[in-house]
């Protein structure tokens, strides 16, 4: 475990060293000092505030000031709009929103990287089109956890269906707890359908409209919670608690939670690693930072976001967690051997299906959870309703 996370931290200095040169590249002139606004979800890895701290201490004319701003599926616009903004960080989901109401402008991508396609292609302004309504920050999709005891012994990776078919051993976002939990909620159940058929949500993010389809697809993940097979927890955070606490082998969670948890685990005397493995399909994630149309700045939030969003930076956010956007990231060497699981991640988010992207996804959320967990917990069984008001609030 030393080495390891002695690798890292040297890897995350080194970058930081470089990273410095890179922030003067961008440096601007101006006679008045700008103070550009960022607003943003919470960021707890550390990784996105170096970046800004970096950016900051070459460029004392042109500086960033981040406004956080918590929200759920439901209200991120409304309190975003609400919020005086230069750059957003936003949720992929939210983009087609943003777009549509005309909220933010087309970038280009930064020089010199090659994103993912399925990170591109979320982000775009129309398929094929080089320009994007937000250039990718991180990418992120749902990886299995599971807990090592014995490092000598075989360790094949586990189907998601044996997982939720064994007692207890397992723990995902399956409860929501209110609009803060809802989307992890979402994401969890349509992965666990995903996991049965591939088909009820393709890879462009279009949803099926068969009930017959739905119900086989979520019939095992109600037996299995019926069956109280699986430690149900709201959110991801106590998603990582239940992990924790006990003795569960296996948690679905994001991959920017595997340098604490990870750290945290290695520390056990019965736990020898912490791995990471693929789900069959995953959800697509990830943020995205893009340009306020009334911002005044244009100009120099297209230089932050260069910055942030370049190379140098996709590398530095992996040694904190976070899932690059572009190959190149994925290839570096130095960022391999600090994050060995990096290839895993790659294969999952080239795989992954993204959630609807329409203008109306918050509404489809709220339905989708509304029915699926009433579902689930209370036995109300999936009715045409069920895909009509999908289709709804998709049209």
């Amino acid at each position: 475990m030393p080495d390891l996370y002695s690798r890292r931290s040297f890897i995350a200095g080194v970058l930081t060293a470089g990273m410095l040169s890179t922030a003067a590249g961008y440096l601007l002139t101006r006679r008045t000092p700008v103070a550009l606004t960022l607003v943003t979800g919470a960021d707890n890895t550390g990784g996105r505030a170096l970046l800004i701290n970096l950016w900051n201490r070459f460029h004392p004319d042109v500086t960033v000031e981040v406004v956080t701003v918590n929200s759920s599926t439901q209200d991120q616009y409304d309190k975003f709009v609400s919020t005086p903004a230069d750059i957003y960080n936003l949720d992929v989901i939210h983009l087609p929103r943003f777009a549509g109401r005309d909220r933010i402008v087309p970038l280009e991508a930064p020089d010199g990287i090659t994103l993912l396609p399925p990170v591109q292609r979320v982000s775009q302004v129309t398929a094929g089109s080089a320009q994007l309504w937000a250039v990718p920050f991180n990418t992120d999709v749902g990886m299995l956890y599971r807990r090592i005891t014995d490092k000598a012994a075989a360790d094949p990776e586990p189907s998601l269906d044996a997982v939720i078919a064994g007692s207890r051993q397992f723990t995902g976002q399956l409860k929501t707890e209110g609009s803060v939990t809802d989307e992890a909620f979402v994401i969890n159940v349509l992965e666990q359908a995903l996991a049965q058929d591939r088909t009820i949500l393709d890879d462009q993010g279009v949803v099926s409209t068969s009930l017959g389809q739905w119900q086989r697809a979520l019939k095992p993940l109600a037996d299995a919670l019926r069956a109280n097979r699986i430690v149900t927890a709201a959110g991801e955070e106590n998603t990582n608690t239940e992990f924790q606490k006990g003795t569960l082998r296996y948690m679905r969670n994001w991959p920017v939670w595997y340098p604490s948890v990870d750290r945290a685990e290695r520390e056990k005397p019965g736990t020898a690693a912490i791995r990471l493995g693929r789900l069959p399909i995953g959800i697509l994630g990830g943020q995205g930072l893009a340009i306020a149309k009334d911002t005044g700045h244009r100009e120099e939030a297209e230089a932050v976001i260069q910055f942030l969003t370049g190379m140098p930076a996709q590398k530095l956010l992996a040694t904190y967690g976070f899932a690059p956007t572009a190959q190149e990231a994925y290839n570096d060497p130095e960022v391999k051997a600090a994050v060995p699981h990096l290839d895993i991640v790659r294969s999952a988010v080239e795989d992954a299906h993204p959630r609807p992207m329409r203008a109306g996804y918050a509404d489809f959320a709220r339905v989708f959870r509304q029915h699926t967990y009433d579902y689930l917990y209370r036995r109300v069984e999936l009715t045409d309703g069920f895909v009509e008001g999908m289709q709804g609030a998709l049209r």
